[in-house]
């Protein structure tokens, strides 16, 4: 129990069992499961833990720093969803290999990977609600704004294009599963939301839930598309997009040109789709770039940066 901790920070940390970690491409890539206490004792009351998240938004953990040798603060964008699995927040971490993401190294590491089988625990944030009767998870986004990717309440009217590069899959991964719990919003008067995924990665073995997102786009033809796409290496049968899906073809008056043909192949009616993005700074600047270069400006554009 961290009661000295909650008492003098007004942050409360629970310690929540990891219970699994599953290795996408080794030492790259993994998929992470964390499996909240039901409830959490302060100055001897006993408070129930409550999973509320909402699609799209992050949670906040305390994982160990190989480098610096202690637990860091870090936020990890979720990848399923409490309607359909309260309690069992999952989520997708890849090796940056930046010097200050040194908690990317150690989940991909043995220690790590150990946890499931030790019923090691890493510790979440979570908060009082507001008649101070249960704890919460904590939540990175409340309100839908331009650099966050939380889902907006009206999603099943509105036609969306999210493009995914890597481990910015995660956020639309929780999208879905939301929807697909929703039905996709479909109803006897409305046809529900339309909602296309492209995801970027070097190579197979980094496509996150390749053949469960495959299936999922076979299930709900109308409300779900899917198109992977891969930047490195592909077989020499891969049907999908081949190369980036923005490419830097140069330098114009010291300003990058970029080339967004290939996205526009995919999605030729981009003006007409609220456009979602999440990656790293540089494919979001040529996101931008390609977009203002082409004269092409979606219904709104909201992104996430990792």
């Amino acid at each position: 129990m961290v009661v000295g901790e909650a008492l003098m920070t007004g942050e409360i940390f629970v310690p929540a069992v990891v219970a699994n970690v599953r290795a996408i491409d080794p030492g790259e890539v993994s998929v992470v499961e964390i499996a909240l206490p039901s409830e959490y004792e302060i100055e001897g009351v006993k408070y129930p833990i409550r999973d509320r998240m909402s699609p799209g938004t992050a949670f906040l953990a305390k994982p160990y720093g190989v480098r610096k040798k202690k637990p860091q603060r870090r936020m990890y964008t979720r990848s399923n969803c409490a309607l359909h699995s309260e309690g069992v927040i999952e989520t997708v971490i890849n090796h940056t290999r930046e010097m200050k993401s040194d908690t990317s190294i150690w989940w991909q590491s043995e220690e790590a990977r150990g946890l499931p089988k030790s019923r090691g625990t890493i510790d979440l944030l979570v908060g009082f609600n507001q008649n101070r009767t249960e704890l919460v998870l904590y939540e990175n986004s409340v309100r839908c704004e331009t650099n966050n990717l939380l889902l907006e309440p009206e999603w099943p009217s509105m036609e969306f294009v999210a493009l995914a590069f890597s481990t910015g899959i995660t956020p639309f991964l929780s999208y879905l599963c939301y929807m697909k719990s929703s039905n996709f919003g479909c109803s006897d008067h409305h046809p529900g939301v339309r909602f296309s995924l492209i995801a970027s990665a070097r190579t197979p073995a980094q496509l996150i839930k390749h053949e469960e997102l495959l299936e999922l786009s076979r299930m709900f033809p109308f409300n779900f598309k899917y198109y992977p796409v891969l930047t490195r290496e592909w077989p020499d049968s891969w049907p999908y997009t081949k190369g980036r899906i923005t490419r830097v073809k140069g330098i114009r008056n010291g300003e990058e040109v970029v080339d967004i043909q290939p996205l526009l192949d995919v999605v030729p009616h981009i003006r007409n789709v609220h456009l979602r993005m999440c990656g790293g700074g540089s494919a979001l600047e040529q996101l931008r770039l390609g977009l203002r270069q082409s004269g092409q400006t979606p219904l709104s554009f909201r992104s996430e940066v990792w």
